[in-house]
């Protein structure tokens, strides 16, 4: 579901956002905010339009549905991405069902990057796409894929940049990067585990491979690329949460698995000025997270939840936005080389 974005988590989420001009003398306005810390040359920089490029990249194969050649060539171009870049790489296949038929043939693809001592730190997204665009406002587009640039390419996207940017200067902690198969196949009411969402990592949390370091806490992102513009053919329906803002709000499955990596890393974001992340909690969201939760390690969600396009045709790199990438690689950046 765009990371197991559930419909019933939909209807129980619909936070409001406004905003509003109050006429204000100019004695009465907000003091401009201070400026942001100076760049520190040790920390590297990431690069948002790169990141964009990466989602354009993976849209041009098509929908990663599962049984789909977009599904076996992404699998392909992602580990020839992945393979200069980190020290070790592991491909664990699998089959599965899902709601909407199978069983199909999928893959999570692991990597390590950076040093070898020290706490490592996993860094997850999911990489297929949905097979069905049912949030769709047009009956006739429901039965078909989603292009899933947005949800599933732009936490890859920001992942693979992350990679080249440990690959050319290694950070202080060893990294471990998941890029999950089989997240968003899941159905409302079906009766799998998580509704037929999450199946990639619900894999990995159960067959954990042998002599892969298991991180003790990690960083799902998923929805981390949209513009958060509205879309003109897609009305702001009542029953369904349309967020027509980016906006990061901690999620809550992660403030109780661990609070202080929340807390952490939207001081980062604070520090650096990026508004996309908001301490408005954005509910509790069926993710790849939980499964590894459930396994014992504390994983913290970043997603946009409920963006316009979500679980439907629009999905497109078109909707997406480098901004948006940029705020959420950044953070990331700083979070881990700011470490001590």
């Amino acid at each position: 579901m765009a990371a197991g974005l559930m419909l019933l988590a939909a209807l129980a989420v619909a936070a409001t956002l406004t905003s509003c001009g109050c006429g204000a003398s100019s004695a009465q306005q907000t003091p401009e905010p201070p400026p942001p810390p100076p760049p520190n040359p040790s920390i590297p920089t990431f690069d948002g339009a790169r990141a964009l490029e990466l989602i354009r990249t993976q849209c041009a194969f098509g929908p990663r549905v599962p049984g789909s050649e977009a599904h076996e060539r992404m699998l392909s171009w992602l580990q020839e991405q992945l393979e200069p870049l980190t020290s070790r790489l592991l491909v664990q296949k699998f089959s599965a069902r899902t709601p909407f038929g199978g069983p199909y043939d999928f893959a999570n693809v692991l990597a390590l990057a950076g040093t070898s001592a020290g706490e490592p730190l996993l860094l997850a997204a999911h990489w297929d796409s949905r097979p069905v665009a049912d949030q769709d406002p047009d009956p006739a587009n429901r039965n078909k894929p989603v292009p899933g640039a947005d949800d599933g390419a732009s936490g890859v996207a920001v992942l693979l940049e992350l990679a080249r940017i440990f690959h050319d200067q290694p950070p202080p902690r060893p990294i471990l990067f998941a890029f999950l198969d089989a997240e968003d196949s899941g159905k409302a009411g079906s009766p799998m585990p998580y509704m037929g969402y999450c199946i990639g990592s619900a894999y990995l949390a159960a067959h954990w491979p042998e002599g892969w370091p298991k991180p003790s806490e990690g960083i799902l992102l998923d929805l981390v690329g949209g513009d958060g513009k509205p879309v003109d053919r897609i009305p702001m329906q009542p029953s369904i949460h349309r967020n027509t803002i980016f906006d990061l709000g901690p999620e809550g499955h992660s403030l109780d698995a661990n609070p202080q990596l929340v807390n952490a890393i939207w001081s980062v974001a604070e520090q650096r000025g990026h508004s996309a992340f908001v301490r408005q909690t954005c509910g509790y969201i069926t993710d790849d997270h939980v499964p590894l939760i459930a396994a014992g390690i504390k994983m913290v969600d970043i997603i946009h939840a409920f963006p316009v396009v979500w679980h439907t045709v629009d999905d497109t790199p078109e909707h997406c936005s480098a901004d948006s990438l940029y705020q959420v690689g950044d953070t990331l950046v700083h979070y881990i080389y700011g470490q001590e």
